[in-house]
């Protein structure tokens, strides 16, 4: 499923960007010399920017670690995982791993996955804990942020609800009203991801879990509600059958730029791609939170983003250098390049603070809800996958109308019953 790919897009970053990358410092771990040594990193970072951030650090620390050579696979999102748990059965991994955070409990799974507390120097303190608590396992923290994380909010047109005399909705039923009185026969009020994959259960995920819904319990009022709020968007023509094929991103995306709906649910690293086309915040387009049911509530959305993990493959010393690989990536200046350039939020609140000083109004929203975002696989693990391949299933069938929101719900609840049992 190449839901983190869509949703990770950013656009490549100037050159003058990139020369800040190049010229932030690496962590204050001391640099010594190693002889001969090579580690080696794979992930899927595939957008020019990401390339050319990850080569530029990788030359930062080469140069502070003589004699160390750190080489770098970019391999396809949809081999990446195949090919990591194919690696992980012969026990040859690549000395460090970068992976979409809902893979990596598949990847402690198979017990080729290092934790982190071995090294000194290592603290899950100071972070945010829906961040960090991304590679926690049996107690212990196998996983680190690559370059923050990412999240959800509520996209809009502004030119269009000036002209409706709306105000960006904050409940349920005001995206409900606005969404119909947005609609017109060349626009629709709302557009919706309901493609099968990820993308469409991570963007239902806000709705359920702001309203208290528990995937243990999928079919109850908190599931119902959720459900039938994207029944009613979809059965008033608000929003459109066809989302069953759309993509978060760039579908959804470009059909906000085509002006083809007046908002929808997307995040932060669209901003680059709606510079680029003469689009800016606080003109053509305000974000807000997502609209809760009742207002008062917390919008709890998941979280996105790529973590670091360190394998049992090479030598201690190995393992060792790979580590401070990845903790030169968490200094304050590497970390806001890194962020910048991924189109994420920093993973520490001290960061963020730095982050937010240059990095525009809009983050704010992203920021300010970060602590109350959920890692995905956090209590589920490998489960994760399989619970949301049954959501965005029943979701799509509520698009398409062959089902309604309980008759969906109540399918799905026996299949994840027998998951969690499974």
């Amino acid at each position: 499923m190449r839901m983190i790919s869509k949703i990770r897009r950013v656009a490549a970053v100037s050159t003058a960007g990139l020369a800040a990358v190049g010229a932030v410092a690496l962590s204050p771990v001391a640099a010594h010399a190693a002889t001969s040594m090579t580690i080696t990193e794979m992930d899927y970072f595939s957008t020019p920017g990401q390339v050319a951030a990850i080569a530029s650090y990788v030359r930062s620390f080469e140069a502070a670690h003589p004699g160390v050579t750190v080489k770098i696979d970019h391999a396809p999102f949809a081999e990446l995982d195949t090919k990591l748990l194919t690696d992980a059965t012969a026990g040859d991994l690549p000395n460090i791993i970068a992976s979409d955070n809902p893979f990596v409990p598949d990847m402690i799974a198979t017990g080729q996955i290092v934790p982190l507390s071995r090294f000194k120097g290592f603290s899950p303190r100071g972070y945010y804990k829906p961040v960090i608590d991304e590679g926690l396992s049996g107690g212990k923290y196998y996983a680190m942020p690559v370059a923050g994380d990412n999240s959800l909010a509520l996209f809009y047109n502004i030119p269009m609800l000036k002209a409706a005399h709306l105000s960006p909705p904050t409940t349920w039923a005001q995206l409900v009203s606005d969404a119909k009185a947005l609609t017109t026969s060349k626009t629709y009020g709302m557009a919706l991801t309901g493609e099968a994959a990820e993308d469409t259960t991570w963007q239902w995920e806000p709705f359920f879990w702001s309203d208290g819904g528990q995937w243990s319990k999928i079919d109850s009022t908190a599931g119902v509600q959720a459900m039938t709020l994207i029944h009613q968007l979809v059965s008033d023509g608000s929003a459109s059958k066809d989302a069953v094929s759309w993509s978060q991103t760039p579908s959804v995306t470009d059909q906000f730029l085509h002006k083809q709906t007046a908002m929808m649910i997307n995040g932060p690293w669209n901003f680059p791609t709606l510079n680029q086309q003469g689009w800016y915040y606080g003109k053509q387009f305000g974000v807000v939170p997502i609209p809760v049911r009742v207002a008062g509530q917390k919008v709890s959305g998941p979280l996105g983003g790529e973590d670091w993990m360190i394998s049992k493959s090479g030598s201690t010393a190995q393992q060792q250098m790979a580590f401070q690989f990845i903790e030169g990536t968490q200094a304050t200046a590497r970390a806001v390049t890194f962020a910048k350039t991924f189109g994420y939020m920093p993973a520490r609140p001290a960061v963020a603070a730095t982050f937010l000083k240059t990095a525009g109004p809009e983050w704010k929203i992203f920021v300010d809800q970060t602590p109350y975002m959920r890692p995905r696989t956090l209590g589920y693990g490998v489960n994760y996958p399989k619970i949301s391949q049954v959501v965005w299933t029943e979701i799509q069938s509520v698009i398409s109308g062959s089902k309604s929101p309980q008759g969906a719900l109540s399918s799905a609840q026996g299949q994840i019953t027998s998951i969690l049992k499974g």
